[in-house]
């Protein structure tokens, strides 16, 4: 699945001006390729997650398009969309965002729930058995290390079998060896066919990816 934004633009509050887009009112134009890995970079509050967000389906554009193929995602109604993103993209958060009253499997089946309506035994398996987390089924995420956590949480995203993974600075509550670990994961998911868009603001981690892209006064300077 292709994913490609028109003019999108993001303004908060008129009196600071665009977050996304340009004063002159242009907006991006970007297109992540089916099968892509692209980081996207840039300084502290340059909208980098704003835009993520944006694309996953999470907030809302003041203008422009973000289509899925061909349905575009904020001209839809809100059950659409929803049905739209669960059945196409999962998101990959900085705080894991699992609960730690679930074990490690119970998290998985929740989000492939969500996601599908079911939860299939063999699919969250082989998601455990992809990120090296099957020892580790039965425990809860407060018994686990910060890269155990984020390992169980793209678990939790490729169980759902999505066309699209969002991850939205993915390393940076990790160490060094661990955020390698989860980029790597990040990688070899895009090498199977799975597209990733990740932003980060650590260039060593940007240079797993096929491309990286910066957010400079709200453009996407395309390199």
């Amino acid at each position: 699945m292709d994913i490609v934004t028109k003019a999108v633009s993001k303004t908060y509050r008129e009196q600071d001006g665009p977050v996304i887009g340009d004063d002159d009112g242009r907006g991006i134009d970007l297109t992540v390729p089916a099968g892509s890995f692209l980081a996207l970079m840039g300084l502290s509050g340059s909208g980098k997650s704003t835009l993520l967000n944006i694309l996953a389906g999470i907030v809302r554009p003041t203008s422009g398009r973000v289509l899925y193929d061909s349905s575009d995602i904020w001209d839809v109604s809100d059950g659409h969309r929803s049905r739209l993103r669960a059945a196409s993209t999962a998101t990959v958060f900085q705080e894991y965002n699992l609960f730690d009253y679930l074990t490690v499997r119970e998290n998985i089946a929740l989000g492939m729930r969500l996601a599908h309506g079911r939860a299939e035994r063999g699919a969250i398996r082989q998601a455990l058995s992809t990120v090296g987390m099957e020892p580790h089924t039965d425990n809860r995420p407060d018994e686990l290390s910060g890269g155990q956590r984020q390992r169980v949480a793209i678990a939790r995203a490729v169980a759902s079998d999505p066309h699209v993974i969002f991850a939205d600075e993915p390393t940076g509550a990790l160490d060094e060896t661990n955020g390698r670990i989860v980029v790597r994961l990040l990688r070899e998911l895009a090498d199977a066919g799975t597209s990733v868009l990740m932003v980060t603001h650590e260039p060593e981690i940007a240079a797993a990816a096929d491309k990286t892209l910066v957010l400079r006064d709200g453009m996407v300077d395309h390199g």
